[in-house]
């Protein structure tokens, strides 16, 4: 049995940013937390790799300045302005046959080949609706009634629109192609894009979670890695309390609260033999991301941008399907059977992290797969090849490009189609001890689990206040 001292102990379940920011929170707060952390490095998907002496994000990230909670976090882990680089404002696009930049100058603006007649407008009159909206007021709208792509065809954009700015963009941000995410969070985005900038910290993503963690053992918190939960233990005389956790090696570990922090089908065991309803409501739809990291021998391009494809999707024959217009519809020439492979975004990362690098360059090439299961590695690859011929005739990829590392999130976001977002569950559980923090009690992304962390950390605070109330 647990040792009866840690009832004003919290244990958090999960090392990722959303169970950090839960216990920098309490620990703030003085209360004693202990982060139990499954892998070896604290993080969850926000890890980083290092490759040659350099660091590399475990698939591409960015940040958005604008996020609120994060924000908070960075300044109070002390992760200074100076320690996020900045993306270049805009985008490149290619359609496998030009290149598009999209800036955001009124003259950029004008100029980006896909816009149509009235695009501009309609782009400067929603950007000025969104930038001036709160935050909540935007997540909580009733566009979120109505799917991103249809919000966008209500708006009147046109196809050339769709197709070569808002599908390229917001299908990598929301890794959901067919825009079908709902249009609240569409727009809660587009604020963000406007009133920030996309960063990566200056050691990968990585870096807010190893300063995370150091802030809590400053603050008397424990972070344990290497800490499997194998169950969350159970008041035999009381089926609704929690009094600690199981772990996985053996032995129990005692907790006056548990926040369950992991992502969500870590989340859903721990909580399916003691509260069905809320493992039910975390059976959600995955949308899983790819990304193959390489290694240059010389730079593939310049400047600290991102490259969006808006090409069409290929078989491992080599056959093509595209999504088609504003519709959604399909168009293939592939055969039934064989799944699309796509390069969804390129990023050399190295120009951003390390721009003063001599003699070689890191890349990340990122697929976006949905729900379906992860491409074949080798078949990316080899569209990874196609697409730098296209991009960039006369590079020698095959001579100058090593393939280091394929890093496979099936869980690397969730998808939030309209209503999606009403039925995601709350803090709260069916235990009256046990609280859920993670992107998925909010929406899928940094910003959602670093502000679920800090909503959890405040419900528990004030649940062990009413407990030491009624106590005395």
């Amino acid at each position: 049995m647990p040792d009866p001292r840690d009832d004003n102990q919290v244990i958090v379940i999960g090392g990722g940013l959303a169970g950090l920011s839960t216990a920098l929170r309490l620990c703030e707060a003085g209360r004693p937390v202990v982060v139990l952390e499954a892998e070896e490095q604290v993080g969850g998907r926000a890890r980083t790799l290092e490759i040659c002496g350099e660091p590399v994000d475990r698939g591409f990230q960015s940040l958005f300045t604008a996020y609120p909670a994060t924000s908070r976090m960075l300044d109070d882990i002390g992760i200074a302005r100076r320690d996020l680089l900045a993306f270049d404002r805009g985008a490149v696009v290619h359609d496998g046959t030009r290149w598009s930049r999209f800036g955001t100058s009124p003259r950029a603006t004008l100029g980006f080949e896909w816009f149509g007649p009235g695009d501009v407008a309609r782009l400067a009159r929603l950007g000025a609706e969104v930038a001036g909206a709160p935050v909540q007021a935007l997540l909580s709208g009733d566009e979120r009634e109505v799917t991103a792509l249809e919000y966008l065809v209500t708006l009147g954009f046109s196809d050339g629109a769709v197709e070569g700015f808002f599908r390229p963009l917001f299908g990598v941000i929301t890794a959901d192609r067919m825009l079908g995410s709902d249009a609240a969070y569409f727009r809660f985005l587009m604020k963000m894009l406007l009133r920030g900038r996309a960063v990566v910290p200056v050691e990968g993503h990585g870096m807010i979670a190893a300063w995370a963690a150091a802030r809590v053992g400053q603050l008397g918190g424990e972070v344990r890695c290497g800490s499997r939960v194998a169950e969350i233990e159970t008041d035999p005389d009381d089926r609704g309390r929690a009094i600690g956790v199981r772990m996985d090696r053996g032995g129990v570990i005692g907790a006056g609260c548990v926040v369950v922090a992991a992502e969500a089908p870590a989340a859903r065991r721990l909580l399916e033999d003691i509260d069905r309803q809320t493992a039910r409501a975390l059976d959600l739809q995955p949308r899983g991301v790819t990304t193959l990291v390489y290694s240059l021998t010389s730079s593939f391009y310049s400047g600290r941008t991102i490259v969006l494809n808006a090409g069409p999707a290929r078989g491992a024959s080599g056959r093509t399907a595209s999504t088609g217009g504003v519709g959604g519809r399909v168009r293939s020439a592939m055969a039934a059977d064989e799944a699309p492979v796509r390069i969804d975004l390129v990023c050399q990362e190295s120009n951003l992290l390390r721009p003063g690098r001599r003699g070689g360059a890191r890349l990340l090439a990122t697929s976006v797969h949905g729900d379906a299961g992860a491409p074949d590695g080798d078949a990316l690859a080899a569209e990874m090849e196609r697409l730098a011929r296209t991009w960039n005739p006369g590079y020698p990829w095959a001579r100058v490009a090593t393939l280091e590392e394929v890093v496979v999130h099936p869980w690397g976001q969730f998808a939030v189609p309209p209503g999606a977002r009403d039925d995601l569950p709350d803090a709260a559980t069916g235990l009256d001890n046990v609280f859920l923090a993670g992107d998925v009690t909010m929406h899928p992304s940094i910003e959602g689990a670093v502000a679920s962390g800090e909503r959890a950390a405040q419900i528990v605070g004030a649940f062990l206040d009413r407990q030491l109330s009624v106590g005395a």
